[in-house]
């Protein structure tokens, strides 16, 4: 019986187990072992339910674009817990200037599709408006090298353009300083507009066109951009264990080293304990992955070593709905670097998606730190609500006090896609091509979000049954 070892317990590493899981319940003859150095499973997706709110450690939602997150639920039998952000509130809004601004409509990412909208939008000065719209004429970029996602903006969009929407929208996203994260490994798809359309604008108005025509086409979709569960991420995460029932998953397994022996695999624990394995696929964070790696593929794990990892922190906070000072008509908000507060961006969580806050009550949650104002993350969590609050009385004017407050620091758990990144994985790809049975899964690699991560799951997975010559249902 061939045996499959999984280092990691996070998101790729589960839908890994469970892709596995699927082909043993189709009959074939694998053992299957999930490794996962601490306490829980699930890595940056941690779910906590209190007094009727469902609050989240780390991310949200996810998007319904990318499809490998909805058919995990689908898989699993969660598709009628998925529900999509409240149809009623979509507005999101920039802190500018010492108010909030309403984005204006038509803004697809950075790029207006909507000329009155974007033409009588107090966002953007008449000069800022004049640069954006001379994307029309820019040519396109000449060659197919990485830039930096600041001198993306910068080259199509003008300056106003970065620091108002790309830098606290999309920068944000990655927790990421605009000036380093590369452009191809994060947007890929404003590059490859760039390439086909020269314009962006163009571009997102010819992708929108065909959107809409694809979509008179397919049968109506109840699915909103961002997706989440009734219950939080969590289900997805508690779904996979309860089901891959011919996995086993054991926690406060820390591996220390890894041999390629005449026999298969070894994968040693830091008890001294031992497993062997005929293949193993690795879904670790880039630095615990390249000290694994490192006794036997130096060159990736230097490699890896040199992608940096940065600390943010989530501070949510719970209010009695009656006498609430602020409306929360919209999503939330974000808040450029310029105008120089602790809080990066506020959801407004209770009001984008239902059964997040019970009856009579609202909730708001605070995203900080990052590239950017790393420091701010790694302050102790009575700070970083003092902090919180100040800015929620400065720029929403609330002064009641919360009946409750969350603090969840994740340091050092925020991957950066630095320039030229994706040039770094494909050396480390090709380097482990020496090391048959060895496969790498993760948000290291190419791309953080929640389906990116399935996916890449999903992909470890069939390679390794390939690798085993055993056939994908």
């Amino acid at each position: 019986m061939k045996k499959i070892i999984i280092i990691g317990g996070g998101i790729a590493g589960l839908a890994a187990a469970y892709h596995i899981q699927r082909e043993i319940s189709e009959g074939a003859e694998l053992e299957c072992t999930l490794l996962e150095g601490s306490d829980r499973f699930g890595g940056k997706i941690s779910t906590e339910k209190s007094d009727g709110f469902v609050i989240e450690r780390g991310p949200d939602s996810f998007i319904s674009q990318k499809p490998a997150a909805i058919e995990l639920c689908k898989q699993l039998g969660l598709d009628a817990r998925l529900t999509g952000t409240n149809p009623g509130t979509p507005s999101t809004f920039v802190y500018t200037g010492g108010k909030l601004v309403t984005m204006p409509d038509g803004l697809s990412l950075m790029i207006p599709t909507k000329f009155l909208p974007f033409a009588l939008t107090p966002l953007f000065s008449f000069p800022g408006k004049i640069r954006m719209a001379l994307d029309l004429l820019i040519p396109g970029k000449e060659d197919n090298s990485d830039e930096s996602l600041a001198s993306f903006v910068r080259r199509r969009m003008g300056e106003e353009a970065l620091n108002k929407m790309a830098e606290p929208m999309l920068a944000g996203i990655y927790a990421s300083d605009p000036e380093k994260m590369s452009i191809k490994s994060t947007f890929p798809m404003f590059v490859e507009t760039e390439r086909k359309y020269r314009s962006l604008i163009l571009g997102m108005l010819a992708r929108k066109k065909a959107m809409l025509m694809n979509a008179k086409k397919r049968s109506p979709t109840s699915y909103s951009l961002f997706m989440t569960l009734k219950e939080g991420l969590g289900e997805m995460v508690d779904a996979i264990i309860k089901k891959s029932t011919d996995v086993q998953f054991k926690s406060g397994t820390k591996v220390s080293s890894l041999k390629k022996k005449p026999d298969g695999w070894h994968v040693k624990l830091e008890d001294g304990s031992e497993y062997q394995a005929d293949a193993v696929i690795i879904a670790t964070p880039g630095a615990i992955t390249a000290t694994i790696l490192q006794p036997i593929a130096p060159d990736s794990a230097e490699l890896l070593k040199d992608i940096k990892y940065v600390s943010t922190a989530t501070v949510t906070l719970g209010y009695k709905k009656e006498g609430f000072s602020h409306p929360l008509d919209g999503f939330g908000f974000v808040v450029p670097k310029k105008e120089g507060r602790s809080i990066l961006a506020c959801t407004w969580t209770s009001s984008k998606f239902p059964h997040r806050a019970p009856e009579g009550y609202v909730m708001l949650r605070c995203y900080l730190g990052g590239a950017l104002q790393e420091e701010i993350a790694e302050k102790d969590a009575e700070t970083l609500e003092r902090l919180v609050r100040n800015d929620l009385q400065e720029i929403m004017g609330i002064i009641e006090k919360p009946v409750f407050c969350k603090v969840f620091r994740n340091l050092k758990s925020n991957v950066q896609y630095h320039v030229n990144h994706s040039e770094k994985i494909d050396s480390v790809m090709e380097d482990l091509k020496s090391f048959p049975g060895l496969f790498l899964a993760g948000s290291a690699y190419r791309g953080i979000g929640i389906p990116d991560c399935i996916q890449n799951g999903n992909q470890a997975a069939e390679a390794t049954l390939e690798f085993l010559n055993i056939k994908s249902p």
